[in-house]
């Protein structure tokens, strides 16, 4: 039995978690012999190596064995945000990133801009205009032309007239909410940061429509309609 370290140890060939096994799905490419610990955030992030591989378990990804990452030369760079360096890569978490983090320009913890190009994260946002180029909320931004919503383009939105919808963050919800509701000239919009893009709200008017947070839930309104997670209800 080796002691890993913040509750992993290496028994035989296999990786544990304090009573839980993890890395399973990597027993025939882990080198146990010289599988180590190289860095840990909290509890939260793990980075291992051995003589071939570099390892990471973390809330952000499953256990994984990052590709081409160089173990002779591979450091964490910020645990917190899962950036690393092999001497000619970058890494976040266990993907490559297809940029130079030491150049970039962040607009905020989800975009950054490096040069004449603007990325969400690992992916490169297409169409967008660096130097027009702002946050609107979390994981959402614009420029002169577009919506981004996790770095891919909402043709539909106009985005002249976009604007989130007024109330629907109080103080509780301001740090905190992932979810909230926007429009433009002709459309309201639900939108939830967790979710692959905005729900358009059929058939109701952006000049009809209001918001009212109650019990710390935030509800949408249209006439006599009653919206909640950007659903009709049909009672509330």
């Amino acid at each position: 039995m080796k002691d890993l370290g913040y509750g992993f140890r290496l028994i035989d060939k296999s990786v544990l978690y304090y009573d839980s096994e993890t890395f399973t799905s990597l027993k025939k490419i882990i080198d146990y012999n010289s599988f180590e610990l190289i860095e840990a955030f909290e509890d939260k992030t793990f980075y291992f190596k051995d003589k071939n591989n570099v390892y990471v378990t973390s809330y952000m990804c499953t256990p994984s064995f990052i590709k081409n990452a160089k173990p002779e030369n591979f450091e964490v760079v910020n645990a917190a945000k899962g950036i690393a360096y092999d001497g000619a890569s970058y890494y976040w978490y266990n993907k490559i990133l297809p940029y130079d983090y030491s150049k970039g320009e962040w607009y905020n913890e989800y975009y950054v801009r490096e040069g004449q190009k603007v990325f969400f994260i690992t992916e490169y946002v297409e169409l967008a205009d660096v130097d027009s180029f702002s946050i609107v909320w979390q994981n959402i931004g614009k420029d002169n032309n577009s919506l981004f919503f996790k770095g891919k383009r909402e043709a539909e939105v106009d985005i002249a007239t976009f604007k989130m919808v007024p109330g629907c963050f109080d103080n509780f919800h301001l740090d905190q909410s992932h979810t909230y509701y926007a429009f433009d000239q002709n459309n309201v919009y639900f939108i939830n940061t967790l979710s692959k893009g905005l729900r358009k709200l059929h058939r109701v008017k952006p000049s009809d429509f209001s918001v009212k947070i109650v019990d710390e839930k935030l509800y949408g309104i249209s006439g006599e309609s009653i919206y909640y997670f950007g659903i009709k209800k049909s009672n509330v």
